[in-house]
């Protein structure tokens, strides 16, 4: 039987992109009648090659994310008609606590050379920013640009009665990767911290500056939804640089749509998700950390009135339910 659609992926299901750009679309299109699956591409290359030539046909077979060799992606056009590259990170740039590391200018090199070749390679690019989109253009002109959904069901604010008590909570949640970004922030927010319960909810825990402010909580795919609800304002800082600009923002609009406040650094895509002082804050200089966070703190009905309205903003233009039918036509096919 040949598949409606079939996703590649780099990792298992806990990886957020994974979470976010497939397995949700797996689900809904198998509610409305699609024949979809996904698969998980092995590691190793030995195993990679019995992967590839085992797979099973599809009309479309969408990429997400894996930067593919050559003679790979040849192997995979073979078992579609129709071959989708779905990206969501600036994947031709390195993190910036790689760059400086040895080897890194060789390593750069390699993945801007797959990234441009993927994108030539395929029919089309499913961009999750217009930034993404940009940089995909120079190598492929058909490019569909989806943001990263949620599902706004799921993903609720707590009750009324879950507020203003004790310590103001100041949140955030990331793969520990990300950790790296915490320091400027909690060096910012280090005079006050009386006055703030600082949460991190991570895969390991923060033990870089400034980690006895901080509560860690080990993050759980089942409580996720729980662990946000018990966020009041929600961080996410950023470097300026190529591949923070390639972010997506999923954080924020998780936050947004438990109704945290996200106090967000003015860097790409964020400037777009967030209207500032209406449905989150953001922050341009380090002071605008503590500044943001204490005007929250100090204010509960500026509070609210930020959090109704970020939750407002995910629900009209993030909703899973209200954009996938996006996804199925830009792919040609009907549910």
């Amino acid at each position: 039987m040949t598949l409606d659609v079939l996703f590649l992926t780099p990792s298992g299901a806990d990886l957020p992109s994974v979470r976010f750009r497939v397995l949700p679309f797996v689900e809904l299109g198998l509610r409305q009648g699609l024949v979809v699956d996904w698969r998980r591409a092995p590691k190793a290359i030995h195993q990679r090659l019995l992967f590839l030539l085992t797979l099973p046909a599809a009309r479309v077979i969408i990429i997400q994310q894996k930067l593919f060799a050559p003679w790979e992606l040849q192997l995979i056009r073979q078992r579609c008609q129709t071959l989708v590259y779905d990206v969501d990170d600036a994947l031709w740039a390195l993190h910036p606590a790689d760059v400086d590391r040895p080897g890194s200018a060789a390593k750069a090199a390699k993945i801007k050379a797959r990234f441009a070749h993927t994108c030539r390679s395929v029919d089309l690019v499913i961009a999750g920013n217009d930034y993404l989109a940009e940089h995909a253009r120079a190598h492929q002109q058909n490019i569909f640009v989806l943001p990263t959904l949620l599902d706004t069901d799921k993903y609720t604010p707590p009750p009324p009665d879950a507020s203003g008590i004790g310590r103001f909570r100041v949140g955030w949640m990331g793969t520990s990767g990300n950790l790296y970004f915490l320091p400027e922030v909690l060096r910012q927010l280090a005079p006050h911290r009386d006055r703030l319960e600082i949460r991190v909810v991570s895969d390991a825990p923060y033990g870089g500056e400034l980690h006895d402010m901080v509560r860690f909580e080990r993050w759980s795919p089942v409580l996720e939804p729980d662990q946000l609800r018990g966020f009041e304002a929600g961080l996410m800082p950023l470097s300026d640089d190529e591949y923070t600009r390639g972010k997506c923002g999923f954080k924020i609009l998780q936050y947004m749509a438990v109704g945290a406040v996200p106090v967000a650094s003015a860097v790409g895509f964020n400037t777009q998700l967030l209207t500032h002082g209406h449905d989150g804050l953001l922050v341009r200089q380090p002071f605008d950390w503590a500044e943001h966070i204490l005007r929250l703190a100090d204010d509960r009905e500026l509070l609210e009135r930020m959090s109704a309205n970020a939750r407002l903003t995910v629900v009209q233009r993030f909703s899973l339910n209200n954009m996938a039918p996006r996804l199925w036509e830009a792919l040609g096919l009907r549910t």
